[in-house]
C-alpha cells in the first residue's frame, strides 16, 4: 500500500527519521534535510537535492524517483509481495506533487515504455526545480501552458498565501488534486493556461536584486532578463518574511552559504528543523517560522557581505 503522509513545513535530520518513521518509509524534497541517503536494514529512504548538495549536478527530487523506479525501488520496498511505502512530504510544490504521483503509479513507471509524456514532464520539471525556476523555457510554448495549468492549484496556493496556514488534510487534499491533473496531462487531456511572469523589482543592488514575485512563473522571466541573482520576498500574514535567495549558477558571485550562516546568528535561529539553509545555489528563510528580518534589514546585511 501507498500512503501519504503530509505534515507541513516539518523538517527533520535523517537519524529523526530513522528513528520515528516505520520501515517502507520514503521523505521527499526537503522534510528531511540533507542528502540523498538510504537505510538498507529498514528499507528507508530520503530523495531531496535541497541541502548538503551541489544542485545543479544533482537531480530533482522527481528525477531521482522516477530513475530509482525504473531500477528496482519496489523490488525492496515490498511487504508480504506488495507494494508497500509510507511517502512523508512537507509542501505540495511542483516537484513533491510529480515524486508522489510517480511512486503511487510506479507499476504504470516501471513498464519498459513508460508514456512519453510522463517522462517529459519529469524532464521539464527535474530542470525547472535544480534551477530554481530559471531555466530558459520558451514561456508561449504549449507545453509550457500546459505543464502551467497541472500545477496551478499550488501555484495559486503559493501565490494567495493558503499554504503557509494548510494544515495536513489540506496539503493532502491538494497534492490529490494535482495527481489527477497530471494523470489528465499523461493521457492527452490537460488543459492549457498562460503563464504569469510578472515580477517587481524593490532593490537593485550591485549585481543582485530583491524582488516580489507576483506571477508563478516569474523567475523564469527575471533569468531571462539578465538577473543572475536576487531575493525574493513575500510578507506573512503574522507579519514574518518569508525569502528566497538564488543564483543561476555556482559562478554568480553571490556567497549564498556564507548568508546562510550569517543570518542564522543574527536571527538566532539553532534548531536544525528551523534555520536558514539550502543548497549552494538556492535556498531560504527558517520554513517553519519565516523570518522576522526586515527587507530593508536584509539588504543592509547582504550589502555588507559582498563587500
Amino acid at each position: 500500500m501507498i500512503k501519504l503522509i503530509a505534515q507541513p513545513r516539518v523538517v527533520k535530520t535523517w537519524n529523526q527519521f530513522c528513528k520515528e518513521s516505520p520501515a517502507y518509509s520514503i521523505a521527499l524534497d526537503g522534510y528531511v534535510s540533507g542528502p540523498t541517503k538510504y537505510d538498507i536494514k529498514n528499507a528507508r529512504l530520503n530523495l531531496n537535492h535541497h541541502e548538503g548538495v551541489d544542485r545543479l549536478s544533482t537531480l530533482s527530487t522527481c528525477a531521482q524517483a522516477y530513475l530509482r523506479i525504473k531500477l528496482g525501488l519496489f523490488n525492496k520496498f515490498k511487504k508480504n509481495n506488495e507494494p508497500e511505502a509510507n511517502i512523508y512530504v512537507n509542501d505540495a510544490d511542483q516537484d513533491t506533487c510529480l515524486a508522489f504521483y510517480l511512486l503511487s503509479n510506479h507499476e504504470k513507471i516501471n513498464k519498459l515504455k513508460s508514456r512519453f509524456l510522463i517522462a517529459k514532464l519529469v524532464d521539464i520539471i527535474d530542470k525547472f526545480d535544480i534551477t530554481g525556476g530559471m531555466y530558459p523555457f520558451n514561456l508561449n510554448a504549449d507545453i509550457m501552458k500546459e505543464v502551467a495549468w497541472v500545477f496551478q492549484p499550488y501555484t495559486d496556493a503559493r501565490l494567495s498565501g493558503i499554504l503557509e496556514e494548510m494544515n495536513s488534510e489540506g496539503m493532502k487534499a491538494l497534492i490529490y488534486i494535482i495527481c489527477e491533473r497530471i494523470y489528465k496531462y499523461s493521457i492527452g487531456k490537460s488543459k492549457k493556461i498562460n503563464l504569469d511572469a510578472r515580477y517587481k523589482v524593490i532593490y537593485s543592488g550591485k549585481n543582485w536584486k530583491m524582488i516580489n514575485e507576483i506571477g508563478a512563473h516569474a523567475r523564469t522571466k527575471i533569468f531571462l532578463d539578465g538577473i543572475k541573482a536576487f531575493i525574493s520576498v513575500r510578507k506573512t500574514k503574522n507579519d514574518n518574511y518569508i525569502y528566497t535567495l538564488a543564483k543561476v549558477s555556482e559562478f554568480v558571485k553571490f556567497p549564498i552559504e556564507e548568508f546562510y550562516n550569517k543570518l542564522n546568528k543574527i536571527e538566532g535561529a539553532s534548531r536544525s528543523n528551523n534555520k536558514w539553509g539550502g543548497s549552494n545555489t538556492i535556498g531560504g528563510s527558517p520554513r517553519e517560522t519565516g523570518s522576522k528580518i526586515k527587507p530593508r534589514e536584509l539588504i543592509r546585511i547582504i550589502n555588507s557581505l559582498m563587500k
